[in-house]
């Protein structure tokens, strides 16, 4: 319990330190095996980004049962993702209890070094399922990864946000005008739109991403925001689709791509300390040793979290879990 307690406490004073809002921030939790300078979902880990089309529609075809009612790409990749299919989708908790539960469930103790990652995520910039923003880039798993969009210099800087100085004399030279510039927030948005439609009409693959748009949302318009095309990722609300995201209480960091191109980039590289933060505790750091952390040491952390109500048929609550917890609870073994 002393572990517990100090790994709450630890929370409790990042939090503090880091002067994090929770009026204006909505903390979320991941539960890690072993330590990763990169934060990637298992898409990018697996060295599959260049099948991920072809990935996606294979599992689609094989269930039709399950995804010809399923009417967003988000919905789907969160279906695959439940199914362990690896996906551009990173899972994260709002339980802090949970997260330490996914960091120490395992067999494999070569490297082990069970680790919580933070992410602080400002209550505005998280979406919800039928989002725009997230079927942009949910979309991006339908795409082949010959995807090229040529991102200007001149027009967006090293975050692909657009430069407003250099896009609005760009923009008058090209003929676009604004009935508000006074207004430097509908003109930076105006901007967007217009740089959108510019490099949407111009570019094939675009063209192709906004037709596996259209195939759930009609009446998307014709642009894409050049800042979604370079290392942005998008935090989502899932349908609780399934009972383990309804136990996990989950959120999806959604990933985009990277430079314009269909590859790999991690969540530190984009974390800005505006739209989210993001931070990794070691078991260690709460008062274990590395020499602990074996099997005994995991069981029994596991009977501390159990007495919580934290056991694994909360945290998968499928049939085989649930039948595993009750086999355990009715033998002398301890939860494994």
């Amino acid at each position: 319990m002393e572990l517990i307690t100090n790994f709450l406490n630890k929370i409790d004073k990042y939090i503090k330190e880091e002067s994090i809002d929770l009026d204006d921030y909505e903390i979320f939790y991941r539960g890690e095996n072993k330590f990763y300078e990169s934060t990637t979902p298992s898409i990018f880990r697996e060295d599959l980004l260049k099948n991920e089309h072809n990935i996606f529609r294979e599992l689609e075809l094989r269930y039709p049962i399950i995804f010809d009612n399923t009417k967003t790409t988000i919905d789907k990749l969160s279906i695959m993702q439940h199914y362990r299919l690896p996906t551009r989708l990173l899972d994260f908790t709002t339980n802090p209890l949970l997260a330490l539960y996914m960091a120490i469930d395992t067999d494999d103790y070569i490297k082990f070094c069970p680790t919580i990652k933070i992410v602080a995520v400002k209550k505005d910039k998280i979406k919800y399922y039928d989002s725009d923003t997230v079927s942009v880039f949910a979309n991006f798993s339908k795409i082949d990864d010959s995807f090229n969009v040529k991102l200007d210099a001149d027009y967006c800087n090293d975050n692909g946000n657009i430069k407003k100085s250099n896009s609005l004399s760009r923009m008058g030279k090209l003929g676009f005008s604004y009935l508000n510039p006074s207004k430097s927030k509908i003109l930076e948005k105006n901007l967007k739109n217009d740089l959108g439609k510019l490099i949407t009409k111009n570019n094939h693959d675009l063209q192709y991403l906004l037709h596996e748009i259209k195939g759930e949302k009609p009446y998307f318009q014709d642009m894409i925001w050049m800042e979604h095309l370079d290392k942005s990722v998008v935090f989502v609300k899932p349908k609780h689709n399934s009972q383990r995201i309804m136990n996990q209480a989950g959120l999806f960091a959604l990933f985009g791509i990277n430079n314009g191109k269909k590859e790999n980039f991690s969540l530190e590289e984009c974390a800005d300390g505006e739209h989210f933060t993001l931070d990794a505790f070691k078991l260690c750091d709460f008062g274990a040793e590395a020499t602990m952390c074996d099997n005994f040491f995991v069981d029994s952390i596991k009977k501390t979290l159990s007495t919580l109500g934290v056991t694994i048929d909360k945290v998968y609550p499928e049939i085989e879990y649930s039948s595993q917890h009750i086999k355990n609870m009715f033998s002398n073994k301890d939860e494994k």
